[in-house]
């Protein structure tokens, strides 16, 4: 009778932890990183009765008989089931998505949490805000290279931190250069008159041809008859306008009525402006032509020195013939401190890129020495015309701003020049067994002998979880479960209180018994 009322009490006894644990789960539902535990149960020793038997000959065996002494807690276990990530938007608010732990520590020991509403101190130390424990990983150099395979320490940004200037090395280049880039030939229209007093009228129609500079005319007569000669041919000129070669003419027109023909004279080789249509009449008559050679393209790039000052430099590229244009930089004073050739194949690509560095010094720093890169500059036809200077690889002097954390825990600091430089990296720590890990208050866990020892090591890699920033991990607590086990703990402890009051009943009867 005795042992019906201690397998009751048991029973009692172990429920009510049972509830314990569930409320404990139940009050946490909101801590974030908050994992709940479950209790499980397990029978105690039973007292044999009976033995069992084998069988013999016709004879069947026996089964023992025994009779259990009560139930006891088998485990409680920590469920490190996956929370929901929920946004903050605050930069040092972290989360793991997947396996792992945040490292903290005290100085003297670690800890590991889910937790990751961290703060950033005013002496740049990222800590937990709730118990001052600091962030564990790994701290950059001044180059920004990191040893994740080395110990872990405390983590703190370099506030006030500046990075140096970057002497510009390099320019890179860009646009399209238009093929149909070529200059204007003009002759005005000119009333002759002739010996005997007679007039005509001659109009120039110039039409730029596939060829650099050169161009074809037709010459009409007003009043007058072409009488000899060609009143047609081509003019080509040099880049400022040189006459470097002439087709056709000369030609005779006689005017209207006039028996005096008058021989007009194409540009020499060698005339500047395009040359002028000369006629033998008395006094000669030129008429002289008017070239515009095509505008050059212009761009303006900001470099730096080695102490980081800025200094605007620009490049003009003007086309020289069909396929080939010359480029010159200048510095702020207008002085010509490089310069070369672009040399462009049938298909507008660029073949080749010759000429020296740019190359300046500037008062109290260091010589400039840039590389021009033209291979992204193409010669396509097109409506428009530009050559561009997108890109350059120096910086001034950079001042901390702010940071971004990347999903490997990686510290990545903004500076004021536009610069991003790695700062420190966040250390995430996995377990053989994370259900065995102690804890230890403030949402924290620590080692055990059965957890295994902590492997720390870089978000995303050896199974470790990837970093999610401005988020939370909320608490894994289901309260639909929750619930449930709370009314079959509930019903378990009234099943086991009835066992105690029945078997006191007994005993009364037997008592009774006796009177």
């Amino acid at each position: 009778m005795m042992r019906s009322m201690f397998a009751g009490v048991s029973g009692l006894r172990n429920h009510q932890t049972r509830m314990d644990v569930i409320g404990n789960n139940i009050a946490n539902v909101n801590t974030i990183g908050f994992k709940s535990s479950r209790v499980t149960f397990q029978d105690t020793l039973n007292q044999m009765l009976r033995g069992a038997s084998a069988p013999q000959g016709s004879k069947g065996g026996t089964n023992p008989l025994q009779v259990g002494l009560g139930m006891s807690i088998a485990t409680i276990d920590v469920l490190q089931t996956q929370g929901n990530l929920q946004n903050t938007g605050n930069i040092s608010d972290l989360a793991i998505q997947g396996d792992g732990f945040f490292v903290l520590s005290d100085g003297a020991r670690q800890y590991y949490t889910r937790a990751g509403n961290f703060n950033l101190e005013a002496d740049g130390r990222l800590v937990n805000p709730a118990n001052g424990l600091v962030v564990q990983g790994w701290m950059a150099d001044r180059d920004g290279n990191i040893i994740a395979n080395g110990p872990v320490t405390n983590l703190q940004l370099p506030l006030g931190q500046t990075i140096d200037p970057i002497a510009t090395t390099l320019i890179e280049f860009g646009g399209n250069l238009d093929s149909k880039t070529f200059g204007t030939l003009s002759y005005p229209d000119q009333t002759i008159t002739d010996n005997d007093g007679k007039s005509f009228r001659l109009s120039f129609t110039l039409t730029a041809t596939s060829n650099y500079n050169e161009f074809e005319y037709v010459v009409s007569v007003d009043n007058g008859t072409i009488t000899g000669g060609t009143a047609t041919g081509r003019i080509t000129l040099d880049l400022d306008g040189t006459v470097k070669s002439v087709t056709g003419g000369p030609f005779i027109v006689t005017a209207a009525g006039s028996t005096t023909p008058v021989t007009i004279n194409p540009p020499n080789v060698g005339d500047l402006n395009g040359g002028a249509f000369v006629t033998n009449t008395t006094p000669l008559t030129s008429l002289q032509g008017t070239f515009k050679a095509p505008d050059p393209l212009v761009t303006s790039t900001r470099i730096y020195d080695s102490l980081g000052n800025a200094h605007n430099l620009t490049t003009i590229v003007t086309k020289v013939s069909v396929n080939s244009w010359v480029w010159e930089t200048t510095d702020p004073q207008g002085n010509v401190i490089g310069n070369g050739t672009l040399n462009f194949d049938t298909t507008g690509r660029l073949v080749s890129a010759a000429g020296t560095p740019i190359t300046f010094t500037p008062t109290g720093a260091e010589t400039v020495v840039i590389n021009p890169d033209f291979s992204n500059v193409t010669q396509f036809a097109s409506s428009t015309s530009e050559i561009t200077s997108p890109s350059q690889n120096g910086y001034p002097m950079g001042e901390l701003q702010s940071y971004n954390i990347d999903s490997t825990g990686q510290i990545i600091g903004v500076f004021s020049n536009g610069l991003t430089k790695t700062l420190a990296q966040i250390a995430v720590a996995s377990f053989t067994n994370p259900a065995g890990l102690t804890r230890s208050g403030d949402s924290l866990f620590s080692e055990s002998n059965n957890s295994g020892t902590a492997q720390i090591g870089v978000a995303g890699q050896a199974g470790r979880g990837q970093i999610t920033t401005g988020a939370l991990e909320m608490s894994n607590v289901d309260l639909a479960q929750e619930f449930t086990d709370m009314i079959t703990t509930q019903r378990g402890y009234q099943a086991n209180s009835r066992i105690i009051t029945t078997s006191d009943e007994m005993l009364q009867e037997l008592v009774n018994l006796k009177r």
